[in-house]
């Protein structure tokens, strides 16, 4: 099936960290829910979602803990994204 959730192509830290205010609200989580979720503070979540240095770690967690993976493409490929069978 075509995948229902929605995805990102993020090419600068700005269009990380929409991306990432995005799926966390998806998610229906809090910056605060976040936070704890990702073992981090609330102006961590606050930087990160307005496109501001924070760990790699943190951006990975924050990743996991929405559903979602980090997919590396090379630019000009095309990428076809289905959900998988349940």
């Amino acid at each position: 099936s075509i995948m229902t959730q929605p995805w990102f192509r993020v090419r600068s830290l700005q269009a990380l960290g929409s991306a990432l205010s995005e799926i966390r609200q998806a998610a229906g989580l809090s910056q605060s829910d976040a936070a704890e979720r990702t073992h981090t503070s609330r102006p961590t979540v606050s930087r990160m979602e307005r496109g501001q240095q924070v760990s790699t770690a943190t951006v990975i967690d924050m990743v996991a803990v929405t559903g979602y993976d980090i997919v590396l493409v090379p630019r000009g490929a095309r990428l076809k994204v289905e959900q998988e069978a349940k």
